[in-house]
């Protein structure tokens, strides 16, 4: 990130830390220890920032990516997301998840707005680019390497199919955080991953035959 940024953004903001929420007694251990780098980045110090930007920049790519299958695109939407949640920072509340469910919901939303914003554009969708891309056998052949086939198989399911896949099992969220980030209930996350899981068996299976 540009140190020109960091500077503007800094200037003029450090606070005292604020008291450990009462939400935060009894959680888990690495959310709480994440808290307290939440705290110290709200009052704008620079390593805190930039450990959460080392944090969480690669993972908003990479979500990105399989969402999008466009590496610039992906690169543009995560740095995007880097900014906002440091313009934002300062209004983040601790509930009790992870501080990732926050940013990551960002990151949803702005991937909702690209897709409506080209669509009111009459371009094509990034996930149609994706498509023909990997209607390529060698581009198929490469990702299924790459991956495992995961990316290939991922691009059959619903989106919100394809969203819990991506949160769940390659970001590590949990249900709670999941439904926090797609705004759904952890009723609705639970049988979206069985329907997500039960259509990448099938797929993954049809691919060894």
């Amino acid at each position: 990130m540009r140190a020109a940024v960091w500077t503007v953004k800094l200037a003029g903001r450090l606070e005292e830390s604020k008291p450990l929420p009462a939400a935060a007694e009894g959680t888990n251990p690495e959310v709480a220890a994440e808290w307290q780098l939440v705290r110290r980045a709200q009052s704008y110090e620079e390593d805190a920032l930039q450990q959460l930007y080392q944090t969480y920049y690669p993972k908003i790519y990479s979500y990105a990516f399989l969402q999008m299958g466009d590496v610039q695109a992906a690169e543009d939407l995560a740095s995007d997301v880097m900014l906002k949640m440091i313009e934002s920072i300062r209004t983040y509340r601790f509930r009790g998840l992870p501080f990732g469910a926050w940013i990551f919901r960002i990151a949803r939303n702005r991937l909702i707005d690209l897709h409506r914003r080209r669509r009111r554009r009459g371009e094509v969708d990034l996930s149609e680019t994706l498509a023909s891309v990997l209607a390529s056998p060698q581009a198929l052949a490469e990702r299924a390497l790459e991956r495992g086939q995961l990316q290939v198989a991922l691009k059959h399911l619903t989106d919100e199919q394809r969203q819990v896949i991506v949160l769940k099992f390659i970001q590590g969220f949990d249900n709670r955080s999941v439904g926090r980030i797609m705004g759904r209930s952890e009723g609705a996350i639970k049988s979206l991953q069985h329907r997500a899981l039960r259509a990448l068996r099938r797929l993954l299976e049809e691919d060894y035959r």
